[in-house]
């Protein structure tokens, strides 16, 4: 046993016989004061019975506390007066004067054996851990060492079966040679055609491991490049101005600074711009925002509005258009589902671009909505004219110096007409957004946008709102 162990069992003796000597010492047949009273009363007729009984009873003692005999005679005392009957007083002090110190010393005994017994326990935990530890390594090590033997041995065995392939191969090729069947040309041809695989094996396996590295350093690039979009400086205009042309100038600059410069690009395009989703994803909010910016940065008057409830949505999606655009209910068609009036809008949209192309000196430009395209497709009224329109809008918009929106559910074949036969044109042609709503009502930050073919996972910033883009550029 070591030394911490046998300090642990002394103190356990030690604070053991403490707690059994305190114990013992604390014992007491008496533990209070109390005093003895005998009670003699006088026999009142003298008989010889009587005297008997009143020398028995005399020689029967009585015991009380000392603190309620010393309130005898007093107020309050709980022993009554007996007069002169009292015939015998006597104090019996306890028998134990060191019953607390006994106590006290078994309680702290007690303690430092609970001590020492717990730090005996922790010392047998750690010693096991130790242990447990220790044997764990050497289990390792000599894992490691017979690991290193097998190793030898798998190696030692698969040379031995590569020599006696090897024999084997040399004696075959030796019948052969003398059965006329090969000689040695034959088998250089063949030993260099073994070489030339091997090394088109190696150059594969290579190309491979290049193949990985550009990956990963491609989606490095990708990764770092979207890092730095948000770690650019805050822009220093300030956040409050209060000019029509600083505001301007604010909203320019958080464009062109917003994820890389993407919404100013949709901005500024000159291709259609095609904003498609579900339901409640914010499509005609993210329209009616684009249209009044263009205007208050560019001076793009808008020039239609094709919508079959327009009726509706000119106290809704399209009230910020309605509040700026004067004219805005001149320009408003289709209301009511009167889609007649839809169909001979569009047709007057190709002509209009086929006019404006023509004109000298060029036409200022313009811009026009087109809402529900996906519905209006499929109406008998409309669909040949929507179908003639959007394969004129992928050619005659830019030479019409018209700026278009339009709005579906999707961007397919349906979506547009059935315009089939022209899909690498429509998708090289055209801005798509596609915005997402994450319960049918509240459209989510993220968007899908697509422009010459190629995708990428964009956000649509707070500010970028109908009503806040108002604020912004037309307020006074």
């Amino acid at each position: 046993m070591k030394g911490g162990g046998l300090v642990e069992l002394g103190g356990v003796i030690t604070f053991g016989l403490s707690a059994i000597l305190g114990f013992s010492a604390s014992q007491s047949r008496q533990p209070y004061d109390l005093t003895e009273i005998q009670f003699c009363p006088k026999s009142v007729n003298g008989i010889e019975g009587q005297q008997r009984l009143n020398k028995q009873y005399c020689n029967h003692p009585r015991y009380v506390l000392t603190e309620e005999w010393q309130r005898y005679g007093r107020f309050g005392s709980i022993i009554p007066y007996k007069g002169d009957a009292i015939l015998k007083v006597s104090d019996l002090p306890t028998d134990n004067p060191h019953q607390l110190l006994g106590n006290g010393v078994s309680i702290i005994s007690l303690w430092g054996l609970t001590g020492c017994l717990l730090l005996r326990v922790n010392r047998l935990k750690k010693r096991d851990y130790e242990l447990g530890e220790a044997e764990k390594t050497e289990n390792y090590s000599t894992w490691q060492e017979e690991y290193s033997k097998r190793e030898v041995k798998r190696h030692k065995s698969k040379l031995d079966q590569e020599i006696t392939k090897d024999r084997k191969s040399q004696r075959d090729l030796l019948l052969r040679k003398e059965l006329g069947l090969t000689d040695d040309e034959n088998e250089a041809i063949r030993s260099q055609l073994k070489l030339e695989d091997y090394l088109k094996a190696r150059q594969t396996q290579h190309s491979a491991m290049d193949k990985q590295i550009a990956e990963n350093l491609r989606d490095a690039a990708r990764a770092e490049h979207e890092i730095q979009k948000y770690r650019k400086p805050p822009s220093d205009i300030s956040a409050n101005p209060t000019t029509p042309e600083a505001r301007k100038k604010v909203i320019t600059q958080k464009l062109k600074e917003h994820e890389d410069g993407w919404l100013w690009g949709v901005i500024n395009g000159k291709k259609p711009l095609w904003v498609v989703g579900e339901q409640g994803s914010g499509k005609s909010s993210f329209a009616t925002a684009v249209a009044l910016t263009r205007y208050a940065l560019f001076g793009w008057k808008l020039r239609l509005v094709v919508d079959a409830h327009g009726q509706k949505n000119i106290h809704d999606a399209w009230k910020p258009l309605s509040e700026v655009f004067p004219n805005f209910e001149e320009i408003l068609v289709g209301s009511n589902n009167n889609h007649t009036a839809i169909a001979e809008a569009f047709l007057e949209s190709i002509d209009v671009w086929a006019e404006r192309m023509g004109e000298n000196p060029k036409p200022e430009y313009v811009q026009s909505i087109y809402d529900e395209m996906t519905q209006l497709s499929i109406e008998p009224e409309c669909r040949d004219a929507v179908k003639a329109f959007v394969r004129h809008s992928m050619s005659d918009t830019r030479g019409g110096r018209d700026r278009i929106i339009c709005i579906a559910h999707t961007f397919t074949n349906a979506a547009t007409g059935d315009a089939t036969g022209f899909k690498e044109l429509r998708d090289k042609s055209v801005i798509l957004i596609e915005r997402f709503s994450e319960d049918g009502e509240k459209p989510k930050a993220e968007a899908r946008l697509k422009i010459s073919g190629e995708e990428q996972i964009v956000s649509i910033p707070n500010w970028f709102a109908p009503i806040d883009i108002k604020e912004q550029l037309f307020s006074p």
